[in-house]
């Protein structure tokens, strides 16, 4: 049973964006600018912190290739992101002290990252014509803010639910 514990989180991490677009509220300032959870990022930022960049990678690679496959049209997108952001997450935590304030800091920074790839990839493509200063204000700020909300709110207990996790791992 424990050894599910992670894998649930997981999917429940990846599931909540999307219930989470699906209750938010529709009105003009959603026209205006786009709010992108992204809830299992900062799982996975978090996983990193607590079971090491290769784990992280491997739930990176299986979920980015779900979302791929659910919500984009192109395969490998962020596949490819998540696996390199768990990397790098992992690659960063051996560097700074693990406290929920960096891995906070880093879970924006990664979000900035993905969706500033995200941006590059639909620019070079020519899926989007939107300037990088227009990215910046209807797209990276609005999601950043949502996302800051959520590592307020949620970050912490879903932290300390990833340590016991590891704790029970390694008791058994």
């Amino acid at each position: 049973m424990n050894k599910w514990r992670l894998p649930f989180l997981a999917v429940l991490c990846f599931v909540s964006e999307s219930l989470f677009v699906d209750v938010w509220p529709k009105g003009d300032l959603y026209i205006h600018y786009f709010f992108v959870p992204r809830f299992f990022l900062v799982f996975l930022v978090l996983t990193a912190m607590h079971f090491g960049g290769t784990r992280a990678m491997a739930y990176g690679f299986i979920f980015g290739f779900l979302y791929d496959c659910v919500y984009t049209e192109l395969l490998g997108v962020y596949a490819f992101a998540y696996t390199l952001i768990a990397y790098l997450a992992g690659k960063a935590m051996k560097w700074f002290h693990q406290n929920w304030f960096v891995a906070s800091l880093l879970s924006l920074l990664s979000i900035v990252l993905l969706d500033s790839y995200v941006y590059g990839i639909q620019l070079l493509i020519g899926r989007t014509d939107w300037s990088f200063s227009v990215f910046w204000e209807r797209r990276l700020w609005p999601t950043l803010l949502l996302n800051v909300a959520f590592l307020l709110v949620f970050s912490y207990p879903l932290e300390r639910r990833l340590a016991k996790i590891r704790r029970f791992e390694q008791e058994e």
